[in-house]
């Protein structure tokens, strides 16, 4: 599969990148790379054609973005090299903060907290090289820290799955011979309209919510349970907010002024309704296939929302921030995300013929 998408990857105007050239990062880009192919391979199993694959690879340059196309050789996902190296940098620089996870208690009165870095620095580790911050983790933030890294990276690949299985890129490959979905606004100009791109990426957040909510990924033992957490929502409430705190943190990072302005030339939907869409979807899931009750479920979104928000803010040393949360959740906002889910219904038919034994949400009658 890796002589795929090689053979496939020069097709989009991209570079495989050489995952050995990385010292100790290529571990982790070797062993997330093999397991989104395993976790493609299976659902391709369960869902579609005999012998259906999807070419997955790590591509060069240096945007935080990822992407997924369709052509005449095949479905095709391409993750960006520093968008695994950002994110464990990011967590690892998070969790070095003694007031994110107070309650695991790992650090003494010497220690320090990490200086402030730009959004920037943030999302282009890669090639910004931003200073480590000083000090050591103990076990249980450093096992934290990679886990919280392969929660957001899992979603990476999921929202780019949910544009191949969906039917998202095979309607772009009708317009316009060869269909990609480039996560990043300046790239080419695709061949749907504002509305129906963004529309397609919220299915696609939409598609990585439902499964993420209940995809095989082994309970964390050594975890200690946030007291507080555990408490108010129940056991095993901590392990469900960090799974969704690592996603939200990993969105914020974007750092995007909080607006509906210009949505008529842009790709994406801001990335406070974004949130909002991944984590309905999530607890709608969740709610579905194990029967917790969605009202509870909903009730999380505010420990979720605060350490997101207080995190991003030690991170690069600004104050809290709460117009992207206003924003999901005006009127405005949420007039917007109707909007959106309107021309899905309109949107939807043209999938149908296309996807893959995608999970094409229903339209909402209004």
């Amino acid at each position: 599969m890796a002589a795929d998408f090689e053979k496939m990857i020069g097709k989009y105007r991209k570079a495989s990148g050489d995952l050995d050239g990385f010292g100790p990062w290529s571990t982790l880009l070797k062993g997330t790379r093999d397991r989104f192919m395993w976790l493609s391979d299976a659902r391709s199993a369960a869902h579609a054609a005999p012998g259906h694959k999807v070419a997955i690879g790590y591509t060069e340059g240096l945007g935080f973005n990822a992407f997924a196309g369709t052509n005449a050789d095949g479905d095709i996902i391409g993750i960006c090299l520093n968008v695994p190296i950002s994110l464990a940098l990011l967590f690892n620089r998070t969790l070095m903060f003694k007031a994110v996870t107070p309650w695991l208690d790992e650090f003494d009165d010497s220690h320090v907290d990490p200086e402030p870095l730009t959004a920037d620095d943030l999302r282009f580790a890669m090639s910004r090289l931003p200073p480590h911050p000083t000090g050591k983790f103990g076990v249980i933030r450093t096992k934290l820290s990679i886990f919280m890294t392969h929660i957001a990276l899992d979603f990476v690949f999921f929202h780019e799955l949910g544009h191949v299985w969906n039917g998202h890129t095979s309607l772009i490959r009708e317009r316009d011979g060869i269909g990609a979905f480039p996560e990043i606004d300046g790239d080419r100009k695709l061949a749907v309209s504002a509305i129906d791109r963004q529309t397609l990426e919220m299915d696609a957040d939409c598609f990585a919510g439902r499964i993420m909510a209940t995809y095989p990924f082994p309970e964390k033992e050594w975890l200690p349970p946030n007291p507080g957490w555990e408490k108010e929502f129940g056991e095993g409430s901590t392990y469900l907010i960090i799974r969704i705190v690592a996603i939200y943190l990993a969105m914020r990072c974007f750092d995007e002024v909080a607006s509906l302005e210009n949505m008529e030339n842009r790709s994406h939907p801001p990335v406070a309704v974004r949130q909002y869409f991944f984590m309905g979807a999530f607890f709608a899931a969740l709610n579905k296939d194990t029967g917790r009750d969605l009202f509870e479920l909903h009730r999380m979104v505010l420990p979720v929302i605060q350490l997101g928000e207080e995190a991003f803010a030690l991170l690069t040393g600004k104050p809290v921030d709460a117009a992207g949360v206003k924003l999901a959740y005006s009127a405005e906002g949420i007039e917007y995300g109707l909007g959106l889910l309107k021309n899905w219904g309109k949107l939807r038919p043209r999938l149908d013929p296309l996807k893959r034994g995608g999970t094409l949400a229903p339209v909402a009658e209004f």
